[in-house]
């Protein structure tokens, strides 16, 4: 027993120095692309958890720069995908390590009956064993990885985008209401205006008190029409907060030039950008991953091997002596068909995936231009033509109702034309925008600037 021991010691440093140098091979070899990017800034505490920083809420005034900005540093579904980024990184290098190896001890010929009871004629072999992977099993399996993590940033970079969409939607939608809630203050102090006008008429015995009865009608109808877009406005400045995780809308108005219009490029010179769509661009990067895995599905058609060495040390005689195996598998009944055969499968659905996409983001640009074109020629006819007219219509029939050349019912119908005419050029307006963001969206641009490189 104590010679068993005694040699047991004897060996064991020579097979900790082998299993030391198979270690710090693996680590020397490490491919450089496996190393963390030097310029990473991200910070962990000291339990390992991402930290997330703190953002005050906006105040004040509030400008669409303002309300992305806050949105994308604080927005929860932003901070999911930032996360996948950084876990799709650490598979990556997980993917680049090699397969650990094993230390065995075994222990033979004791305990037995007559010459091998006891450890007098046992043997202990102490040895290494390390798989070697073949058919570059490693370098594909990295592949692999990589390309999940280009996807895994293509999905940050259009939740970023969709992310800016919604915000950028929002904005509009407050913008949009405070001005309806102004037509809609400017209509009832008309109405307040105009019913007393009605009430001197009817005092000077001029109207009949059914018009005055007329005009209290429309007054109240247009407190109707103001309490609505105040409604409006309020569920609007809340759907702004809750686009960078608020609670509710600190701060007091959105500040933003909606009568700001310009041209739409042609839809085929805009479809020539939706490949750069990081939405369209992940399902490209998709089929590049799929290849990726289908050859290392192939490559692990080709079992690898499995080395092994160590000493062996006799009681009996107090001999050593060196062991050396080889386990290679035969890959008589899985030869990883369903594998290589899912791969292939996967490969397929990926390509067809992005024609799709494609299909479907052309199709989605398509009807967005045509609605901002739309949207725009009816503004403009709106601005240029519909609204003076309707405004010198309405001023010239609240001159002659004082003078009594029109009655009530001109006045209250040139009323109602312009501010439904205002209404109409906002509604007109927002629809502009709204689609000129989700032309942005699809192209992955502003076209304010980048239209000279459409």
């Amino acid at each position: 027993m104590n010679k068993h021991i005694l040699g047991a010691v004897c060996v064991f440093p020579l097979i900790v120095g082998i299993a030391v140098a198979t270690l710090a091979g693996g680590c020397m070899t490490r491919s450089r692309s496996q190393e963390p990017p030097a310029h990473s800034t991200r910070q962990i505490d000291p339990a390992g958890d991402v930290a997330s920083p703190k953002v005050a809420e906006p105040q004040g005034a509030i400008t669409l720069k303002n309300a992305i900005a806050h949105a994308l540093l604080n927005s929860p579904s932003l901070k999911v995908f930032s996360l996948e980024t950084r876990i799709a990184d650490a598979r990556k290098l997980q993917a680049g390590l090699r397969p650990n190896p094993e230390l065995t001890l075994e222990v033979e010929d004791f305990a037995g009956s007559r010459d091998l009871s006891g450890f007098d004629a046992s043997q202990t072999t102490i040895g290494i064993g390390q798989v070697l992977e073949l058919a570059g099993k490693r370098e594909k399996r990295v592949a692999v990885a990589a390309a999940e993590e280009r996807l895994a940033q293509l999905d940050y970079e259009a939740r970023r985008l969709d992310v800016m969409n919604q915000v950028t939607q929002a904005f509009i939608e407050v913008l949009a209401a405070q001005e309806q809630q102004n037509v809609a203050e400017d209509l009832v102090q008309l109405a307040e205006q105009v019913q007393e006008v009605v009430r001197q008429r009817v005092e000077a015995g001029k109207d009949s008190p059914v018009e005055q009865a007329k005009a209290q009608v429309a007054l109240s109808s247009a407190r109707i029409t103001l309490r609505a877009a105040q409604k409006r406005l309020a569920s609007a400045r809340q759907i702004l907060a809750t686009a960078w995780g608020g609670e509710s809308p600190r701060f007091e108005i959105a500040t933003g030039d909606l009568h700001a219009v310009q041209s739409i490029p042609g839809f085929e010179l805009l479809a020539g950008r939706i490949p750069e769509n990081p939405a369209i661009e992940r399902w490209i990067a998709n089929e590049q991953a799929r290849k990726a895995d289908r050859a290392l599905q192939k490559a692990r058609v080709t079992p690898d091997l499995g080395v092994s060495g160590g000493l062996r040390y006799a009681s009996e005689g107090d001999d050593t002596a060196f062991v050396v195996g080889l386990a290679i598998p035969l890959p008589v009944f899985d030869r990883n068909q369903a594998g290589v055969q899912a791969a292939n499968l996967q490969l397929a659905q990926a390509r067809e995936n992005t024609k799709v996409a494609v299909l479907d983001a052309r199709t989605s640009l398509s009807e967005a231009t045509a609605q901002a074109t739309s949207a725009l020629a009816e503004a403009t006819a709106l601005r240029d033509e519909i609204l003076p007219s309707a405004q010198n219509t309405l001023a010239a029939t609240e001159e002659g109702y004082r003078q009594g050349k029109f009655d009530y019912l001109s006045l209250l119908d040139a009323q109602r034309t312009y501010f439904d005419a205002q209404q109409q050029y906002l509604n007109a307006l927002t629809t502009y925008h709204k689609a000129k963001t989700d032309i942005e969206l699809l192209v992955g641009r502003s076209i304010d600037t980048a239209e000279q490189d459409l």
